[in-house]
């Protein structure tokens, strides 16, 4: 039983291999749903939770979100998959049917302070369930001391990435580079500002792997058998 939270450059599949490997040990695959949950928890529109997320982050807004209003509704967005909705009554689905089995409410004001707090609170809860994979969001940093955590690192050449991500977006190598450093250097922003940690540090992970080097298969296959062999 363990906790396994895969930090990734942008355009290593990050999110393909979390998946196989959830799937190859029959563990619970957790990327989006964290900003989901974490609507629901402080009755915040997704779309405000998103942007102090790792791949939309910016300092000074993260910043100047302790001061300014940010409009934040009571109600929560009616598209949200975790909201049940019938005419214009919406309602969140029964607490047995979520990861939490709590019932907490909280003052709906939203800000980059609150935004740590909340995402931490959720993956500390899942931490306590174990047998799951989580995606990003700096859980390399909130679960640094656990015992039971094992932290990855996929990485991959820059030239290799922008073929990658060109060929998916259909766009050309030039706005796909372009768009790779915009992110890696938003998710760095990240976890410096919040965790004051350097997202390349080696100290951070257990096990790094060239993605270049390895299928999605093959590494998801390298991380499954690790974790097999010493949880």
């Amino acid at each position: 039983m363990a906790i396994i939270t895969i930090s990734r450059q942008y355009g290593c599949s990050g999110e393909y291999v979390g998946e196989r490997v959830a799937k190859k040990l029959g563990y619970q695959f957790v990327n989006n749903e964290i900003i989901q949950f974490v609507s629901i928890l402080t009755s915040t529109p997704t779309s405000v939770v998103r942007s102090f997320d790792e791949e939309f982050h910016s300092n000074v807004s993260a910043i100047l979100s302790k001061y300014i209003d940010l409009n934040i509704f009571t109600d929560i967005i009616k598209d949200d998959p975790f909201i049940q909705c019938t005419g214009k009554d919406c309602k969140i689905i029964p607490e047995e049917h979520s990861i939490f089995d709590e019932d907490i409410k909280y003052d709906p004001v939203f800000d980059s302070e609150s935004f740590q707090k909340m995402v931490e609170r959720v993956i500390m809860k899942l931490a306590k369930k174990n047998n799951v994979v989580i995606m990003g969001r700096g859980g390399q940093c909130i679960l640094k001391d656990d015992p039971d955590a094992f932290h990855v690192k996929l990485y991959a050449p820059l030239d290799k990435r922008a073929k990658w991500i060109a060929e998916k977006n259909k766009i050309n190598i030039k706005s796909a580079r372009i768009k790779i450093e915009e992110i890696d250097k938003r998710r760095s922003n990240f976890i410096k500002h919040y965790y004051n940690e350097d997202i390349d540090d080696i100290n951070l992970y257990h096990l790094l792997i060239n993605i270049h080097k390895f299928s999605i298969e093959q590494a998801a296959n390298i991380i499954a058998d690790v974790v097999k062999a010493n949880f």
